[in-house]
């Protein structure tokens, strides 16, 4: 018989996943961004037409199965999710591949292929307006879209999980849009320092910011794929995720999936 303790904790890990609703499915999708035929994964909510999107921009691993499962949780939840290949179709199957990945991105491409997704999130629907775009990066992916959001991306909200950060008033000073940052106090990659002094300059540039650091989580906790992912605080940060995003993009708070 299950423990009362492992019953909880599979409960969480349940919560966390949030299996897509009826409707939602992804496909593979190219768009032209910078010079350059884009590959991209698109999930659809049931009823597209018209809804908020969200640019998910990957971690340093690339485009993998967890980057292309939170575009399928945010189209079960009703949201049109694109989540574009910074890596021309690699993937990080080691750190010292992905970290070498990462190190040959360049910054200006990589806004620019942001930039894309959103231009391809409005162009869909037969025209129809799609009048709001989040930003959600992971990681690396968390550095791209504030770099995009900094240089003036057409989105209207940004999520940022453990990305590395700007730390004062004049860099944070161009930011148009809400903020939500998710962080963890035990991370070595992107410190709390650097979250707390994100912060501090978020705050002093009058911005509208929510900035979380979770005590004893360490890099990727979300990410249910890697060690240090922690189900409870993962669920957490995945529902003040769902918050921010409908209370920035105007829609009402999607329900939690029936049993």
């Amino acid at each position: 018989m299950i423990s009362l303790k492992k019953a909880l904790v599979l409960s969480f890990v349940l919560a966390a996943l949030r299996v897509p609703a009826a409707g939602a499915a992804g496909a593979t999708i190219t768009y032209e961004a910078g010079g350059e035929t884009v590959q991209a994964y698109v999930a659809r909510p049931a009823s597209p037409d018209g809804r908020p999107g969200v640019v998910v921009v990957h971690h340093l691993w690339g485009l993998d199965s967890h980057t292309k499962d939170v575009a399928d949780r945010l189209a079960g939840l009703g949201y049109l999710a694109v989540a574009p290949d910074l890596y021309r179709g690699k993937l990080g199957g080691d750190y010292g591949l992905a970290e070498e990945l990462m190190d040959r991105l360049d910054g200006a491409r990589a806004v620019a292929i942001v930039n894309g997704a959103i231009g391809y999130l409005r162009s869909l629907d037969g025209g129809k307006p799609r009048r709001s775009v989040a930003l959600i990066g992971f990681g690396m992916g968390g550095r791209v879209a504030l770099s995009a959001a900094l240089q003036g991306a057409d989105a209207q909200a940004l999520v940022i999980f453990y990305g590395h950060v700007e730390t004062t008033k004049e860099a944070v000073a161009p930011l148009r849009m809400p903020v939500l940052g998710v962080f963890g106090t035990e991370d070595v990659v992107v410190t709390e320092q650097e979250a707390r002094k994100f912060e501090a300059a978020l705050k002093a540039a009058g911005k509208k910011a929510t900035i979380i650091v979770y005590n004893g989580m360490a890099h990727a906790f979300f990410d249910d794929s890697r060690p240090d992912y922690d189900p409870q605080l993962g669920k957490d940060a995945w529902v003040r995720t769902q918050d921010f995003l409908a209370a920035s993009l105007g829609v009402a708070t999607p329900a939690p999936p029936g049993p």
